[in-house]
């Protein structure tokens, strides 16, 4: 870590004197369990699995449970997430 006022000329991002996070070069956290939740529902509810022998589709979200994060540094994202899910489902 350099001292204030020596810096390396390589950093993309200068000491700024208002502090902005410039294209979140630095440590952003922003929280997507929310949106995570309504994508997982929509994306699995539905789906129907087959094949000669028989098929199975997926009814209902039982339980959902857990967290999702998308994080950002040096302009990277960085996804977290941890769910617990089970699914209801029927069988032909």
């Amino acid at each position: 870590m350099a001292k204030w006022g020596q810096g390396d000329p390589r950093w993309i991002v200068e000491e700024r004197a208002d502090a902005t996070n410039v294209n979140n070069w630095h440590w952003t956290e922003r929280d997507a369990t929310s949106w995570s939740k309504s994508k997982l529902e929509q994306l699995l509810v539905g789906i129907v699995v087959g094949n000669e022998a028989g098929s199975c589709e997926i009814s209902d979200l039982k339980q959902l449970e857990g967290e999702a994060s998308c994080n950002s540094r040096k302009g990277k994202l960085i996804f977290f997430y941890e769910w617990n899910i089970k699914l209801s489902w029927k069988g032909k």
